[in-house]
């Protein structure tokens, strides 16, 4: 007799609860925080020998210091253009006045005026709040960033694109860098090439090429093939044929992934910061360590407004063409007209910023960032004292009712009965292959040594995702079933997948101070965007035949959702939770900084403190690890749903 899932899953549940009473508080693996294992002071020396020999390994000379120096190189070139001041000069080779016109004229070239004035506005803003260098910093390292990313992730996608064997080959790594925390890589990457403007280049160039790989394969492969048919038959070559039809066929899709590459970027730009990356994430990151709410929000403000800008700027290159009817003669000349007008006032804004000092360099007298301070300051102060019951009463309710529970459950129990739950998950819902994956890799993080800040950290990605996921369902459900919701909650979840995880860390540490829970709230916000999406997309590909038929049955609207639209988009969300953990996750461990601990609070101690590198470097890999235990078992479970 076949037995449900859910049954076995139900039984699973209840034995490792039992046993994990039991025998609670035994065999958990614990240790203490600034105490290594024997494997993780081995690994602690191995990084210690490796950083001795960077002037005498070959490896080193011939290799990651040639790449390390020409990267800086690069990325010091563009900060002399427009954020520090030039060799043997007190002020950068363009000045604020002459970025602000650069940038007003390439998006009016690209895009329209009102995107233009938007852009400017943005940039001003910046430079109002007191961020100006830094911000030019920030757009000096995506730029670098991104203009590497896009020379080697586009002939990698083109050639993905063109190639099954070579998208085959792609796969598993794009799909690795999906679900890899940030802060996993950033610290190997840190001891081979130093901390400094290189390490945070190459960090973002691994974060932002898989994007821009994965939409240009996309582009190439799904173009209209007649054109391309109709090349071949002419006797078109290969190389003719890419450069003639079908790179340009997929502009759009192509420029679309500039985007989203600038977007990953800036990103990535902002955390960066952590090995040495100059720009916004330095003052973002010195409000979180000295818990000042109003210094992070002036620092945050400024991130959100330069992601802002770069998103709007290149996604409005992508949408620039709003209409099939040809442009006539007279808007043609007044585009051209207006352009060169525009062209010529940039360049008498350059000459003016390396001529007057007033335009070279932002005055310091024109700033509001002490009074958004203040303010930020003062409001947080009003909300904690007068909605307490929102902030420390939702803290309290959820970390009594869920999330003390179940951390007592994870990381109380001994390793052997979770681990065998794990197995036994994965089993019943992705089959042997992923219970064998899942056994192997768990027991990785066993032999680590860091079990039991993997389950802190597990428990609190559970719960953020759990919270996550009752949010998102209503949300996308809302969405997918009303044309007027999804146009008011649009703007919404573009702008939250398009800011920074990072910003997000400054107003949930003013609502609920540096607390577990304040890295759980953060990985809710970061992560309902995308769960929303994903819901609200399987709501509506649902046949409306299935609908019709159940409304004609005389189901009401709760019966349609619960018995017609969530089941036929099962997969759907089984993808949307996939995202939602992997995202959660990715939030959880950078909330080491606002007292979430676990293996987050590892990663950063280990890049600071010399005697637990070697445990920062294993924590990174168990978040690794815990990430694809979970992302195997999810898409697995898609699959077999299907």
């Amino acid at each position: 007799m076949k037995i449900r899932k859910s049954y076995l899953l139900l039984a699973s549940v209840t034995v490792w609860i039992l046993l994990g009473r039991l025998l609670n508080g035994t065999h958990t693996l614990q240790i203490a925080t600034y105490e290594n294992t024997a494997f993780t002071k081995f690994v602690g020396e191995k990084a210690l020998d490796l950083r001795g020999n960077r002037t005498e390994s070959p490896a080193f000379i011939y290799f990651f210091n040639p790449i390390r120096g020409a990267i800086d190189g690069f990325v010091q070139m563009i900060r002399n253009l427009i954020a520090v001041p030039a060799p043997n000069s007190v002020i950068p080779i363009i000045g604020w006045l002459g970025v602000v016109a650069i940038v007003a004229f390439a998006v009016y070239a690209t895009s329209q005026w009102r995107t233009a004035l938007l852009s400017v506005s943005l940039l001003v803003a910046c430079g109002a709040l007191g961020m100006w260098q830094f911000t030019m910093d920030s757009i000096a390292m995506t730029l670098a960033a991104v203009l590497l990313s896009l020379a080697i992730g586009i002939p990698l996608g083109i050639w993905a694109g063109l190639s099954d064997r070579v998208l085959k080959i792609f796969t598993p790594f794009l799909d690795l860098a999906q679900i890899l925390p940030t802060l996993v890589y950033m610290a190997p990457i840190a001891l081979v090439f130093m901390i400094g403007a290189a390490s945070a280049t190459i960090a973002t160039m691994i974060y932002s090429i898989p994007i821009a790989i994965r939409i240009t394969s996309h582009a190439i492969r799904n173009l209209n093939q007649s054109p391309v048919e109709a090349a071949e038959s002419m006797g078109s070559t290969q190389m003719q044929k890419l450069s003639k039809v079908q790179v340009p066929m997929a502009k759009q899709m192509i420029v679309l992934g500039i985007n989203q590459t600038v977007m990953a970027a800036v990103s990535f730009v902002v955390i960066a910061a952590l090995i040495g990356a100059p720009g916004l994430g330095k003052p973002v990151i010195e409000a979180l360590i000295i818990r000042n709410v109003g210094q992070g929000f002036v620092a945050g403000f400024a991130v959100v407004f330069l992601a802002i800008l770069l998103d709007r700027s290149t996604s409005a290159a992508a949408k620039r063409q709003d209409s099939f009817v040809p442009a006539t003669e007279k808007q043609i000349k007044t585009k051209r007209i207006t352009l060169i007008v525009a062209a010529i006032l940039a360049v008498v804004s350059v000459f003016m910023s390396r001529t007057m000092l007033w335009a070279a360099v932002w005055p310091k007298e024109f700033t509001i960032a002490p009074q958004v301070a203040k303010v930020t300051n003062s409001a947080t102060a009003w909300i904690l004292e007068n909605l307490t019951i929102f902030t420390v009463g939702f803290k309290d309710l959820i970390s009594y009712s869920i999330l003390n529970p179940l951390e007592t459950q994870l990381a109380a129990s001994p390793w052997y009965v979770t681990v065998g739950m794990i197995v036994a998950l994965a089993i019943i819902i992705g089959g042997t292959r992923t219970a064998i994956l899942a056994f192997f890799l768990a027991m990785a993080i066993v032999v680590s040594g860091l079990w039991y800040e993997a389950m802190l950290t597990l428990t609190q990605t559970i719960v953020g995702c759990m919270l996550t996921m009752i949010i998102g369902l209503a949300l996308g459900i809302w969405t997918g079933r009303s044309d007027r919701a999804e146009k008011v909650l649009r703007p919404f979840l573009d702008a939250g997948q398009t800011l920074p995880a990072f910003v997000y860390l400054v107003p949930m540490l003013g609502l609920f101070g540096p607390t577990r829970f304040t890295a759980i709230a953060t990985g809710i916000v970061y992560s309902i965007p995308v769960v929303v999406k994903i819901v609200s997309e399987g709501i509506r590909a649902v046949p409306h035949a299935l609908i019709e038929a159940a409304t004609a049955a005389g189901s009401t609207a709760r019966q349609i959702i619960t018995k017609v639209q969530l089941p036929a988009a099962r997969k759907t969300i089984l993808l949307a939770t996939n995202q939602g953990l992997i995202y959660v996750l990715a939030v959880v461990v950078i909330g080491g900084f606002v007292g979430a601990g676990g293996l987050g609070y590892l990663v950063i101690a280990g890049n600071s403190k010399p005697e637990l590198q070697g445990k920062g470097l294993i924590a990174g890999v168990a978040i690794l690890l815990l990430g694809v235990i979970f992302d195997r078992i999810m898409q697995a479970g898609a699959r077999r749903s299907s």
